[in-house]
């Protein structure tokens, strides 16, 4: 084998090499967005489609509304925030978490999570 013919195999491999590490640290699409507009629909005291996904960027802020077939209180543990909502009924949060991690978002009295939010640095 030719010098030349080294000298591009090992260049082939350097140029994979570095595509490998670029594509294994830029973590794909999971960042996270400063704002978000999420509506989480409850029937049958359940969220419809199954737990949210939620994630947002520290010091972001989320939108959120719950339209609800059942009357329950809605409580964000992120902040700590609660709303009563009626049978049939609508209630809309701004919410402004400063930490980061997971926390849940419920039905307080059914005992039953319907989002996840994840608050990322």
């Amino acid at each position: 084998m030719s010098t030349g013919a080294r000298l591009g195999i090992i260049g082939a491999i350097i140029v994979l090499a570095i595509a490998g590490i670029v594509i294994a640290s830029s973590g794909g699409s999971s960042a996270a967005p400063k704002t978000a507009n999420v509506t989480i629909n409850v029937k049958n005291a359940k969220p419809d489609g199954g737990v949210k996904k939620i994630k947002l960027k520290q010091g972001g802020t989320l939108f959120l509304t719950v339209n609800s077939d059942v009357a329950d209180e809605i409580h964000v543990h992120a902040t700590d925030q609660h709303k009563d909502v009626a049978k049939g009924g609508t209630v809309k949060f701004t919410i402004k978490p400063t930490g980061t991690g997971n926390s849940e978002i419920e039905l307080e009295n059914q005992k039953e999570q319907i989002a996840e939010l994840t608050i990322e640095p």
